[in-house]
């Protein structure tokens, strides 16, 4: 897991709070004792989501940092970037995290954009699933949206892509490690292609297979194993970049059959 899709994944109260750090919530900003005597603040999300600064003494950084020198202060092993990373990703990512129980009664005007098209996603694909991009102005202008289901079929979300970063937008209600991409159209008893990338799977089930993906978060939540241990065979695609985190999570936690193929070099 890289340094952005870390600071993304991790919930600031719930890593602060394994660290023994006693902090206070006020909009979008969490307050937190600075070792100079003063306060730091760290951003809950947005932008610079779990960055934080002392306006006093300057210090600044962000979460995992944050986790290196506390724990480097505590524990006679050496806490580096990747232990640190590890330990949020482990730890700190699904605090406060309560599935979405009513029906989503938005509909956004989805509109079928050239980009589709140079993902290799069919206007008649992006109809049947519910993708597209929005009219009008709204939370995800100039996102790709897909229209996300919980395990029994309910509309619940839309998530977003932005076009031109390629970021991932969504609203704070929908937490992406309680759910899986096109879940409810799964038959557990047939293989089940797994990747991160949104656009793989939409492609993926173009083609006819039986397709699923994470949101492109870069490591497997408790409850994306909890599913995927119900499916019979998973393959899992995943990149060079993340298959060491995938292949550590599926073979310590995954009891049923199961294949990795690293797409960068079709392993």
């Amino acid at each position: 897991m890289n340094y952005t899709e870390t600071l993304h994944a991790v919930d600031t109260l719930k890593a602060l709070k394994l660290l023994g750090i006693e902090a206070e919530q006020k909009g979008a900003y969490i307050y937190f004792p600075c070792s100079c005597g003063n306060t730091k603040v760290i951003k809950a999300y947005g932008e610079k989501k779990n960055v934080f600064y002392c306006p006093k003494c300057k210090d600044s950084g962000h979460i995992i940092k944050l986790v290196s020198e506390t724990m480097n202060e505590r524990d006679t092993e050496k806490w580096d970037f990747k232990k640190a990373s590890y330990f949020l990703a482990e730890k700190a990512m699904t605090f406060g995290a309560t599935p979405i129980t009513r029906e989503l009664n938005m509909d956004y005007k989805l509109y079928y954009h050239p980009f589709l098209k140079e993902q290799g996603i069919s206007e008649e694909l992006a109809t049947d699933l519910g993708i597209g991009v929005p009219q009008g102005k709204t939370m995800l202008s100039g996102c790709v949206a897909f229209t996300v289901h919980n395990e029994q079929g309910m509309k619940i979300a839309y998530y977003g892509i932005r076009l031109k970063d390629r970021k991932a937008v969504f609203h704070k209600s929908f937490n992406p490690e309680l759910y899986l991409y096109n879940w409810h159209r799964i038959q557990n008893d047939r293989e089940v292609l797994f990747t991160i990338d949104m656009f793989d799977c939409a492609r993926l089930i173009s083609e006819g297979k039986q397709a699923i993906s994470n949101f492109g978060l870069p490591y497997l939540s408790a409850d994306h194993l909890e599913l995927l241990q119900k499916c019979r065979f998973v393959e899992f695609r995943v990149e060079n970049q993340y298959i060491q985190e995938i292949s550590k999570q599926v073979i310590k936690n995954l009891q049923n059959y199961y294949r990795i193929r690293c797409l960068d070099n079709n392993q």
